[in-house]
């Protein structure tokens, strides 16, 4: 029996880079693989006063909702093509940092695969970083993947 993954993902190039790199260099045959997917709604519902348009929060909502199933099809389509067993969480009452830790633990997961936006110190300061709380707050391994460009960067 293998051990189980977790990978988290969001959509972008960082995230997508850490998934391959963790299928090409640390997943072995026999692992299970747990996608993560912190889904955040970003939906206007108007100034306050006014009456929300129901129907516009909705129909973002549901915007939103078929950009994830997209995102997450994605990511579990590779896996299904490769045989990898695997499973999609896309919880989304909290911070992503909080709940990558959460799921990790409640999964019992070996270790913790996640991409690196690269922020520089100031903005990691004020905006936070995913990747650092995460290593700082997990009860497992966890391997930031950063792109070849981001490693030069710095």
């Amino acid at each position: 029996m293998g051990r189980t993954d977790l990978i988290a993902v969001d959509g972008s190039a960082h995230s997508q880079h850490a998934f391959d790199w963790y299928l090409q260099n640390m997943h072995r045959e026999g692992d299970e693989v747990v996608v993560v997917h912190c889904a955040e709604f970003h939906v206007d519902v108007g100034l306050p006063g006014r009456a929300a348009d129901v129907d516009a929060i909705c129909a973002a909502v549901k915007k939103q909702n078929d950009e994830i199933g997209n995102l997450t099809d994605g990511y579990m389509n590779i896996l299904r093509q490769k045989k990898i067993k695997a499973q999609l969480l896309v919880p989304t009452n909290g911070k992503p940092g909080e709940l990558i830790v959460k799921e990790a633990k409640e999964k019992n997961v070996s270790t913790i695969v996640l991409g690196t936006r690269g922020l520089g110190t100031i903005r990691r300061t004020l905006l936070g970083s995913v990747s650092e709380y995460v290593v700082h707050h997990s009860h497992c391994p966890v391997t930031v993947v950063r792109e070849e460009k981001d490693a030069q960067d710095s």
